[in-house]
């Protein structure tokens, strides 16, 4: 997998993002045999299985920068992805073309990757507030912001029934910024989450990342 971009982000965080170009076969293998493959055994989709082992493989070369000995990840019961044996945190996110992981030792971080598709403009009533939408006045790039600094911050937060348009408030934001704010709001937990999220684009996909 070539590397694309590396980055330090808030001296907290790395994170690596590469070109996925290999087939699944040589996934596997880079990867070995013994990494907790119960998720991938329930993939059926060939182009799935490449996400998932990519993405695994991906976080796998991240932690052992760190001198980490990986040892595969697990799920939580929100389905949060986590190190097997290991403190530190980690999110990982996958498309067709790119996969992409953080991770930070001491605190949660959430990660997300979007291609600028207008399917954006067709479901944005279903993820923007009312003044949300209105700021984002159908332009696909503000679309996808959108999009993918809620499921980073969604991510970052790791439980389910959390309303990306009740529940997560990206505060108003010019397309070519670099850091937003968001606010995550879980009512039954009385428990308000703030990020900074950190937007990057790759040629037409928006990546960020919830710290």
């Amino acid at each position: 997998m070539p590397l694309v971009h590396s980055e330090k982000i808030e001296e907290t965080s790395t994170l690596l993002l590469w070109k996925l170009t290999e087939s699944e076969s040589e996934l596997h293998e880079s990867l070995g045999f013994s990494y907790n493959l119960d998720d991938l055994e329930s993939i059926s989709h060939p182009q799935k299985r490449r996400e998932w082992l990519a993405s695994r493989l991906l976080i796998k070369i991240l932690v052992e920068q760190f001198g980490i000995s990986y040892e595969g990840t697990h799920k939580d019961e929100h389905g949060k992805a986590f190190l097997v044996n290991n403190a530190s945190h980690i999110s990982i996110t996958h498309t067709s073309e790119y996969v992409a992981a953080v991770i930070n030792a001491s605190a949660a971080v959430g990660i997300d990757m979007e291609k600028a598709d207008l399917k954006l403009q067709r479901t944005a009533g279903k993820f923007l507030s009312a003044p949300e939408f209105a700021h984002a006045s159908n332009q696909l790039e503000v679309l996808c912001i959108y999009w993918c600094a809620k499921e980073a911050l969604y991510k970052l937060y790791g439980k389910k029934k959390i309303s990306f348009k009740n529940s997560i408030f990206i505060q108003p934001f010019n397309k070519f910024d670099t850091t937003i704010e968001g606010i995550l709001s879980d009512q039954d937990e009385d428990l308000k989450v703030s990020s900074q999220i950190h937007v990057r684009w790759f040629e037409d996909y928006c990546l960020a990342v919830s710290i």
